[in-house]
């Protein structure tokens, strides 16, 4: 017997974010997946029709899909990989696996906002058959927000696939001198509001902050830059393509990282696997990603920052095999590993194993 497996994709509309590029990485480890029992099948943005070969099957984002599911295919399981997707089965026999990234509208949202997202999430929760969280810090924020049913909640970490074989790239913005990195959605709670007053004190450096900036608090940044006199200093490009990511990565002195709000943090890994110093911020899943490989900031004060960034580049330099220690630690998020645990899952929901 086979099962048919549909696993929602839709975040590829946005390519060049941390979800896009997660949906994007965990569609080219299923789609290389020949299993005995399971038949993949992804639903996609229109443009990805050529995307991922053909040994899995398509649906694409809709309508139709979105407000009369019941009109449309089924499946014996859907796996819904981020929690915000408005698409569901449209039969209630469905096994429905749903995957947690965060919880972080909690504290970004106000107390009635929060709560209406709550109790839509609570409303999946209790349709799934199973959840999946990211990190051990999301499995513990779902135990504690919500109301989990006699079902399995299991920790996946996602994998990093940074060296996919795509080319590198120098951006036509990159400094001929030192620099640092960042690279996220520019929004308040990735907090990159402290590294230009952090860069000022440190006049060594040029700091590249790349991310998608069609936001007000971006506007806030570059009006903090101006002035502050750090534009020849401060470089806001916007998104980057996967081969200039690649290069910044290579390139940059250090990776600095001080959001507030992590279910993940997908760039500390990709950052670890070029063997790159890396500094984050103590909050959230942070910690429990970049381990002990990593320099933590506790105090966001400028001259705080400046002295953790200071001695912990030369810890780093003063440790040759640190750097491989780091790649090592990083090599162990795999996609291979991850889509692994899923099947085991898919199977486990659908009664196979």
């Amino acid at each position: 017997m086979r099962f048919s497996v549909m696993i929602d994709l839709g975040k590829l509309k946005n390519l060049h974010t941390g979800l896009g590029q997660t949906a994007l990485a965990f569609g080219n480890a299923v789609s290389a997946v020949k299993d005995d029992i399971l038949d993949f099948n992804f639903l996609l943005p229109p443009g990805f029709e050529s995307h991922f070969g053909s040994t899995v099957g398509r649906e694409f984002l809709s309508l139709r899909r979105r407000y009369f599911p019941n009109l449309c295919r089924d499946y014996d399981l859907w796996h819904a990989l981020h929690q915000d997707s408005a698409y569901f089965p449209g039969n209630p026999r469905t096994a429905y696996l749903l995957t947690i990234n965060d919880l972080n509208f909690l504290e970004e949202k106000s107390g009635f906002k929060a709560g209406q997202r709550l109790r839509r999430l609570q409303k999946k929760v209790n349709r799934a058959g199973g959840i999946t969280a990211i990190s051990s810090y999301v499995e513990n924020r779902i135990k504690e927000n919500l109301k989990v049913p006699d079902i399995p909640l299991r920790t996946v970490y996602y994998g990093v696939d940074i060296d996919n074989g795509e080319t590198v790239s120098r951006p036509p913005f990159a400094p001929n001198s030192d620099f640092l990195f960042s690279i996220g959605v520019i929004r308040e709670k990735k907090n990159f509001g402290v590294l230009i007053d952090f860069i000022k004190l440190m006049p060594g450096f040029k700091l590249i902050i790349a991310g998608n900036d069609s936001n007000e608090y971006a506007g806030i940044l570059r009006d903090r830059i101006d002035n502050l006199e750090l534009r020849e200093r401060v470089i806001m490009p916007g998104e980057v393509n996967h081969g200039q990511r690649l290069w910044l990565y290579e390139n940059c002195r250090a990776f600095l990282f001080p959001s507030k709000y992590e279910g993940f943090g997908l760039p500390v890994i990709e950052a670890m696997t070029k063997g790159k110093p890396v500094f984050l911020s103590t909050f959230t899943s942070l910690p429990e990603i970049g381990g002990k490989h990593a320099f933590y900031w506790n105090d966001f004060h400028p001259e705080k920052m400046k002295d953790v960034f200071l001695e912990g580049m030369a810890m780093f330099s003063g440790d040759p095999s640190r750097s491989e220690r780091m790649k090592t630690y990083a090599r162990g998020f795999t996609w291979d590993n991850c889509v692994k645990s899923y099947i085991e899952i898919y199977k486990q929901l659908l009664g196979a194993i």
